[in-house]
């Protein structure tokens, strides 16, 4: 996103009163944000194109329930046209599975409608401040057991290239390895390297893992003085387990 202008918002929902109430809601954490608004998938994918380079949308919050589409196939054409934007569902579902094919399929925020207000605005604001997103509850299944802060082993120090962070963060907004390759200027085969460096470095194998934990412990993507990563056994332990 170009911090030198304002960000622009899509909002996709066939429901024009959730459309307004996320925008208010929006504005009241960032007045200065911009909005673009879509009833339906074409609707959506059209507004992308529109957008262009002179004024491109940077993040997408979507409803799966559209009427052209529904559930994945909508999250997978959206992504497809918005490669490398940040985007959010928002979902009148409530099901860790549904969350999980989210992340799956490149969502960075995992937003239920009947979510109490509190815990609504919460995930929005992770959605306006870039950061992950998605509800302890549904992503903490009643017969994994989180770690509490006493119960976890000591941080372990993980230690990235720079350009392994670069590649890190492109996979936490959701994007794949051509839309990372072609942000970076480097080639897919390349990314597909430091993505299974990463992988190892945080003990998880899939991308799904990753940003389970990440969300879980945001510590866990918070860069050292001396460019070290930290996150804790256990907590990762639980997010392979939660995964499976």
């Amino acid at each position: 996103m170009d911090v030198s202008r304002a960000p622009h918002y899509l909002l996709v929902d066939d429901h024009s009163l959730i459309r307004e109430g996320m925008m208010q809601a929006i504005r009241s954490l960032d007045p200065a944000a911009r909005f673009s608004h879509a009833n339906t998938l074409q609707g959506a994918l059209s507004k992308l194109v529109d957008a262009g380079i002179d004024d491109p949308i940077d993040v997408v919050l979507l409803d799966l329930g559209l009427p052209d589409s529904r559930g994945m196939a909508t999250l997978q054409s959206v992504r497809a046209a918005a490669p490398t934007q940040r985007i959010g569902i928002i979902t009148g579902q409530s099901d860790v599975q549904i969350a999980l094919e989210c992340i799956h399929h490149g969502a960075s925020c995992f937003i239920p409608k009947l979510a109490e207000i509190d815990g609504f605005m919460n995930a929005l604001r992770a959605l306006v401040e870039g950061r992950l997103h998605f509800p302890s509850e549904l992503l903490s299944p009643s017969e994994v057991d989180w770690p509490t802060p006493e119960e976890e082993s000591p941080p372990r120090v993980i230690r990235l290239t720079p350009r392994q962070k670069d590649v890190l963060q492109w996979i936490l907004k959701g994007c794949t390895n051509h839309a990372i390759a072609t942000a970076l200027g480097i080639s897919a085969e390349t990314v597909k390297l430091h993505v299974s460096a990463i992988f190892r470095a945080y003990g998880v194998h899939s991308r799904t893992q990753l940003v389970l934990l990440c969300s879980r412990s945001p510590a866990a993507i918070s860069a050292g003085d001396d460019d070290e990563l930290q996150h804790t056994s256990a907590m990762s332990e639980a997010v392979r387990e939660s995964a499976a």
